[in-house]
């Protein structure tokens, strides 16, 4: 048995997007506010280091 998101083309991260969007616009203003706060995500990339496998202590 297919997903019926699946059967309409859809993969399940562009499904769930669609979801959340419908969800936050039928929302009270004041919870729409908070909900789109923490729809809000940021990422932070940090290059690694070279290091040298003396450094790196094994236990």
């Amino acid at each position: 048995m297919v997903a019926y998101w699946r059967q309409a083309g859809l993969s399940y991260i562009r499904f769930s997007s669609i979801c959340a969007t419908a969800l936050r616009a039928a929302m009270k203003p004041q919870l729409k506010a908070e909900a789109l706060k923490a729809a809000e995500s940021s990422v932070k990339v940090y290059k690694a280091k070279r290091r040298k496998m003396d450094d790196i202590k094994m236990t």
